[in-house]
Formats: C-alpha cells, sequence, structure tokens
C-alpha cells in the first residue's frame, strides 16, 4: 500500500497513552527530521501524531499519509470501534503498542481527573475540588471499590467498556492481528522511559535511534506535559503506585479478588 504506515498507540483511559503516543509521534518526528523528510521549524508540516476519540482531521490525515513513512494515532476505543468507525486508520496499522496501567492506579488516576477538572468526585457527586481532600473522608476509596464492581469507570462502559474487557479485548487482537505488537507497562515506563521505548522500537521494526527517542522522552517529562495541556494529566509524582497509602487492605484485597486473574495473566 503506497503511503504512510501507522503504529496504533491503544489504551484504556488514564493508563498513560497521552505520554506513550506523544514520545512515539516525537519520536517520529525526530527521525523523519535526520531524514531530511520534514523540517522541525515548520509550523505546518505533517502531523507524525493523531488522537481519534475526538474525531479524525482527515485532511491532516490525508497530508500526513502522502508526505511521511509511518506516524501514530491514540485511541481509547476497543479495536472493534477502531475498525468500524476508521477503517482509513485500521488499513494502514503497520504496528500496535498496547499501553497498560495497574488497574488499582488507573482508579485513583479517573478520579482525580475528574475531581480536577468537573469539581466533583466521581460515584457520590459531591462538589470537591480537592483530590487529597476526598481521600482523607475516604470518598476516593469508595470510588475504588465502586470502579472494582464495574470492573471499570462506570462513565466510561458505554464507550470503552470495562478495564478488564479493554485489555482482554486489545490482546486478543494484537495476537490475531499478525503483526508486530508490543505492551507496555506505564508504571514501569515512566522509570525508564528512554531504554523501553528504544527496546519497544527494535521489536516493533522502527528504526528510531536512542538520541530520536530521547528527545522526544524531554520533550514529553511531565512538567511540560502539565504545562502544555493541563496539570490535571500527570500527576505530582507519577513514578510512584499511590494506591497502598490511599486504600485500606480489606479495599486492596477486594481489588485483587476482582483483577487479580487479570493481573497475573497479562503481567501487570
Amino acid at each position: 500500500m503506497a503511503g504512510a504506515s501507522i503504529t496504533l498507540v491503544a489504551g484504556y483511559p488514564r493508563s498513560g497513552t497521552t505520554f506513550t503516543a506523544g514520545s512515539c509521534a516525537a519520536s517520529e518526528a525526530w527521525w523523519h527530521h535526520g531524514e531530511g523528510i520534514l523540517s522541525m521549524r515548520d509550523k505546518a508540516r505533517p502531523r507524525t501524531g493523531f488522537q481519534l476519540d475526538a474525531g479524525l482531521d482527515r485532511a491532516a490525515f490525508d497530508r500526513s499519509v502522502a508526505s511521511l513513512r509511518r506516524f501514530s494515532v491514540r485511541t481509547h476505543s476497543p479495536p472493534e470501534a477502531v475498525r468500524r468507525d476508521f477503517p482509513e486508520v485500521w488499513d494502514r496499522i503497520a504496528r500496535i503498542v498496547y499501553v497498560q496501567r495497574h488497574p488499582f492506579e488507573v482508579a485513583l488516576s479517573v478520579c482525580r481527573y475528574v475531581i480536577a477538572t468537573q469539581g466533583f468526585v466521581p460515584g457520590s457527586g459531591r462538589a470537591e475540588t480537592s483530590f487529597d481532600s476526598a481521600a482523607e473522608r475516604g470518598e476516593v476509596a469508595a470510588f475504588f471499590r465502586l470502579f472494582c464492581d464495574h470492573r471499570g469507570a462506570p462513565d466510561f462502559l458505554p464507550a470503552w467498556g470495562s478495564w478488564s474487557d479493554h485489555v482482554a479485548a486489545w490482546r486478543a487482537a494484537m495476537d490475531t492481528a499478525g503483526l508486530p505488537c508490543a505492551v507496555l507497562s506505564y508504571d514501569r515506563l515512566v522509570r525508564e522511559p528512554v531504554a523501553r521505548l528504544t527496546t519497544a522500537a527494535t521489536t516493533l521494526g522502527l528504526p528510531w535511534q536512542e538520541e530520536h527517542v530521547r528527545k522526544a522522552v524531554a520533550q514529553m517529562e511531565p512538567d511540560k506535559v502539565r504545562k502544555g495541556i493541563g496539570a490535571f494529566f500527570v500527576g505530582q509524582d507519577p513514578e510512584r503506585l499511590r494506591y497502598p497509602a490511599l486504600l485500606r487492605d480489606d479495599d486492596i484485597r477486594a481489588g485483587f479478588a476482582t483483577f487479580g486473574t487479570e493481573m497475573l495473566r497479562f503481567g501487570l
């Protein structure tokens, strides 16, 4: 097929797809720059990264297909939705990256995100702008129990399904795709981003050099992301698992009873 191929980056909401897909798009930009295909100073250059969930800019997409060797596309959608709604993307997928995050941390991140952006505690609906205050009152733990009851965030179920179903669907899609695929643990990726992304590039057959990945990761460092798209996107300490300090022992036991099979099966 003529034109650019696509690296599809998928993951459940609040699982680290912003960081991962942004790093992939920036790595592609630096590779294309090194090959003389695009200029990093050209603000009108073809895009090396797209996000599907808010819709696809088809004019920009077509320009990237015609001008580049590869680019990345990010989605939270399950595979069947991408195949149905974006066939022009699906037909160009040459490799898949699935970003998975510890489900306990996904639940806490969803709670933090809703409080920061919408001013209430998900589940209870109580007005709140401080995650720490909600945690002190036990409302974060209460949302975690609700997350366990639904195996995901209740409001996410219509569009994205449960956390468990999302992981299983993408794992199955990768098993049958006949394409190079990689699964990246966000919790580990943020601790060793350059090494893990460079290894993933080798696995996926991407020609990025370490210098491309290093520059890309520098562009996506937490402080820059917070300044660029909002403090609620990246926590103050993304490298640290927060759930042991925020959940009671019985909540953690309930979490493992709910998600433990998937966590062992999928290496979380």
